[in-house]
């Protein structure tokens, strides 16, 4: 699976809004597991490429007034950009974030389904 670098930024975007938007905390583990699922979507992309990647994201998250907003609007990238299969990965890819910190609470299991339904998977 290789991503180019809207695609990659788009998933940086979703997951680090999913991450901290969910329950305001962002923890080392969750961060490990974004970078990580990053790098699966794009395992030729060097490391350093993915970190600054998610430098920016951080940055341009910190500065988004509607940070849910913004989620939504990449989430409408990814749906124009990838196939079915690759849509339920990123969806795969929210249960492991989900999972990352050891507990799953009920905002992230709705933002994982509002996420479904935007991108018009059942």
């Amino acid at each position: 699976m290789s991503a180019d670098n809207q695609v990659l930024e788009s998933l940086a975007l979703l997951y680090l809004t999913f991450s901290h938007s969910t329950d305001g905390q962002l923890s080392a583990d969750e961060m490990r597991m974004l970078a990580t699922k990053l790098r699966e979507w794009a395992p030729d992309a060097e490391l350093g490429d993915i970190g600054e990647i998610l430098k920016a994201t951080v940055a341009r998250y910190k500065a988004a007034d509607d940070k849910l907003g913004e989620a939504r609007t990449a989430t409408q990238a990814l749906k124009g950009k990838l196939d079915d299969a690759q849509l339920r990965q990123v969806l795969t890819d929210l249960d492991n974030l989900a999972a990352a910190d050891g507990e799953v609470v009920e905002r992230e299991k709705s933002f994982i389904e509002d996420t479904r339904k935007a991108l018009g998977l059942s």
